[in-house]
């Protein structure tokens, strides 16, 4: 049996393609940013909603081409409460005008005292 598994998987190949390089990483199309935003123990869910609901209302915004918004599950952390929300553009440029409107700058304040970290990254789609 175990010689069926090790046949099996020298026979399955990965096709990952080529590593990614500096040169090889796209600097412009669509932009994806993500915000991963953790908010103190003691924050009230109205408080939470207020935040979500504040960042989907940013998604009305014309520069924004999609969004999409979830809860983390933390099996080691469970009492933490994680928010993830994941906003596309079509480009750096218009990623750059939202976070200078005035609906964001606005935003960002919002409960800002019960936030205990945001993490954020953004990526280019191939």
């Amino acid at each position: 049996m175990l010689l069926k598994i090790i046949t099996l998987a020298t026979c399955l190949t990965w096709n990952k393609g080529p590593e990614p390089t500096p040169k090889a990483i796209p600097a412009k199309g669509l932009l994806r940013h993500v915000v991963v935003v953790t908010f103190k123990t003691n924050t009230s869910m109205d408080l939470i909603r207020k935040v979500d609901i504040s960042f989907k209302n940013l998604s009305k915004l014309s520069m924004v081409k999609s969004y999409e918004w979830g809860i983390v599950k933390d099996d080691k952390n469970p009492s933490k409460v994680k928010h993830v929300y994941v906003t596309t553009f079509k480009s750096q440029k218009e990623e750059d005008a939202y976070g200078k409107s005035p609906e964001h700058q606005k935003h960002i304040k919002l409960g800002a005292e019960n936030i205990e970290s945001v993490e954020a990254i953004d990526y280019f789609l191939p």
